[in-house]
């Protein structure tokens, strides 16, 4: 059944698209403000501090005028232009963090947080592994309701919503399998990653990590959105074919035709030359 949509009016068309005038002009009044009329303050961690945020704040409202639209339009389109921005403020911060000795990142993120670098108390996950504890008569599953806390939903969430991202069952549940095994290598370094056999392989592959991608799929299929499928060279079936695909991969995009036609007059004969005598 083919629905009518209705074209948007002139008023809506306005408020869709970007109003660049209107926001440089009250950037520029800002910046006049602070600095013809506002008093100076003598406290270089203060006026460090505000001309960061200024630096910030300027480049989201310039960027959420210029950058263009992405293929998300509801509720309006400047939402997801902010979001983009706050992604590439938020990148940019990490990558200066990146260049920081561990002291000096968390010296700069207490101005943040002044509660950061408190050590933080460390769970581990994998002291008793029964499934079913015999010497504890009154709650024989303890072991299983004390693996039960805040990253039972987050694996969930966080799997659903890669599977929105990612669009492909083969992908999500090989990552998933493949952060299990990371858990397993930094066992060492990190204590909450020491966990029971059926805490890594039952409780988050399969039920959290499987049931999140399992809902993301049924969400991509109820709201017909399409699915990705990222294992392209695997379904070449011939050796050949995976090494011909492969060696394209580092060749051009496509390949143009084009025919100067040099001797079809004198002008393109001339002109055919003096682009070679360029060259």
């Amino acid at each position: 059944m083919r629905v009518a949509i209705p074209l948007a009016t002139p008023r809506q068309r306005h408020q869709m698209r970007a109003h660049t005038l209107t926001v440089l002009f009250v950037l520029v009044c800002a910046l006049v403000y602070v600095a013809v009329f506002e008093p100076v303050r003598d406290d270089t961690l203060y006026n460090t501090k505000r001309g960061i945020v200024a630096c910030v704040l300027s480049f989201i409202l310039l960027g959420v005028t210029v950058t263009p639209d992405t293929l998300f339009k509801r509720p309006h389109p400047v939402v997801w232009r902010f979001t983009f921005c706050c992604s590439i403020v938020y990148e940019l911060g990490l990558i200066f963090i990146l260049f920081q000795t561990k002291s000096d990142a968390i010296n700069i993120l207490r101005h943040i947080d002044p509660k950061l670098g408190v050590p933080l108390e460390e769970k581990s996950y994998g002291g008793n592994c029964r499934i079913y504890d015999h010497e504890a008569p009154d709650d024989p599953f303890h072991n299983i309701w004390d693996k039960m806390d805040l990253f039972v939903p987050t694996h969930f969430l966080g799997w659903y919503l890669k599977t929105l991202v990612l669009r492909d069952w083969w992908l999500c549940t090989l990552m998933s399998i493949m952060f299990e095994v990371l858990e397993y290598t930094l066992e060492h370094q990190l204590p909450n990653f020491s966990e029971c056999w059926w805490d890594h392989w039952i409780l988050d592959a399969l039920v959290c990590n499987g049931l999140g991608i399992y809902l993301g799929l049924q969400t991509l299929h109820y709201f017909s959105m399409k699915t990705y499928h990222w294992r392209g060279l695997w379904t070449i079936p011939t050796y050949k074919g995976k090494l011909k695909r492969l060696m394209g991969q580092f060749g051009p995009y496509t390949w143009i035709d084009f025919d100067w036609r040099s001797t079809s007059s004198l002008g393109r004969w001339l002109g055919t030359l003096g682009i070679s005598l360029v060259i």
